[in-house]
């Protein structure tokens, strides 16, 4: 499995206008980096009606077209599409990603042929606590990596592995002493 991390803003924007009748759907929006071979994707994740009825690209569309069943919203549940990024210009690739705040996780699976990466991951969602002022901090965070590279370490407390339970059973163990 190929080491990814997913960053997650609040989209500010959300439920303003950007056309007449057209407003922003978006909850959060994201990027998702892998490390080897390097590739940077971006997520917009939304209720899943709007996901499945608004594709905006060709190979979305054919995607949603293969679906049995026409998806409806879960409480707590948000879907993105995939977007490869380089350059300034970002490209639809087959594949999704699914939040599901119920649980604190995130389902990511990606078949990018032209950049060689066709992986699938589940991982543990984490927020995130802004140390530096002015500093734009992601509001949640999830990653195959156990710890990351600063300045990111310091926000997120660096716990990614074991979930609450490293952080909790780390706690009790300073606590006592």
């Amino acid at each position: 499995m190929k080491e990814i991390t997913a960053r997650l803003w609040e989209n500010k924007l959300y439920g303003t206008t950007y056309a007449k009748g057209q407003y922003r759907k978006a909850i959060y929006n994201g990027t998702l980096e892998i490390m080897d071979p390097y590739a940077k994707y971006l997520v917009d994740f939304e209720e899943i009606e709007a996901w499945f009825n608004f594709p905006k690209s060709p190979i979305h569309v054919e995607m949603a077209s293969r679906l049995n069943n026409i998806p409806t919203n879960e409480d707590g549940v948000l879907m993105s599409w995939i977007y490869h990024y380089a350059n300034g210009v970002k490209n639809a690739v087959e594949g999704y990603a699914a939040l599901d705040m119920n649980y604190n996780r995130i389902t990511i699976q990606i078949n990018d042929t032209a950049h060689g990466i066709n992986e699938y991951w589940e991982l543990p969602v984490r927020g995130c606590i802004a140390r530096v002022p002015g500093k734009p901090t992601p509001a949640l965070i999830a990653t195959t990596q156990s710890e990351l590279n600063p300045p990111q370490k310091p926000s997120t407390n660096g716990v990614f592995s074991g979930g609450y339970k490293q952080a909790l059973a780390n706690l009790q163990k300073h606590a006592i002493q």
